[in-house]
């Protein structure tokens, strides 16, 4: 994806951010645009036909109604009818997905990805928040994957930022010290 789309999707996004502050709805927006981001993003079909030059505007808007009227704020629903008419409706997916960040950053809440070896257990949990929040000023948002490979403990990452407190990382750093090579999980 190009830089320039993502600095034009948070430019719309941040406007619909001000925009459903301004009106009271601010939590319900994030709920809403990413039920948007799941269905705008996940129907290639769907994509194809808001881009496509020959599908009519009003068409494109009465398939957006269809989607989702009833499922979405009423004022999100006509920003995302406005963006179409506006013959945008090829960017609405790429605001959907901006949004959610948008939003986060508005409040403060930065998503640090943590992998484990098995599920955060609350002791585990406790430890990794501890040496998270030396990582960043902002209340932290775990975005939680498993890899068996790094065998215990955790590994942070939140941006270019890395912190590594694996059982595998901790493994390599003796058999570094000791001359020997490397843990290989597949051995």
């Amino acid at each position: 994806m190009h830089p320039d789309s993502q600095i034009l999707y948070k430019r719309y996004a941040r406007a619909l951010l001000l925009l459903a502050e301004e009106n009271g709805i601010l939590k319900e927006s994030y709920k809403d645009l990413k039920l948007a981001d799941v269905v705008l993003n996940g129907h290639k079909e769907l994509s194809v036909s808001l881009k496509s030059p020959v599908i009519r505007v009003g068409k494109k808007q009465n398939l957006i109604s269809r989607l989702f009227d009833g499922r979405v704020d009423p004022l999100i629903l006509k920003f995302m009818l406005i963006v179409v008419r506006k013959q945008r409706g090829n960017i609405l997916g790429g605001i959907a997905s901006a949004y959610g960040d948008v939003y986060k950053k508005h409040l403060g809440i930065e998503t640090v990805r943590i992998i484990t070896a098995q599920p955060l257990d609350e002791n585990l949990r406790e430890r990794a928040m501890a040496a998270a929040k030396k990582l960043t000023p902002y209340t932290i948002e775990f975005d939680e994957s498993l890899d068996p490979d790094i065998i215990g403990g955790f590994i942070l990452i939140l941006g270019e930022k890395r912190y590594d407190a694996s059982v595998r990382n901790r493994l390599n750093q003796v058999k570094k010290h000791l001359g020997l090579k490397k843990v290989n999980p597949y051995d």
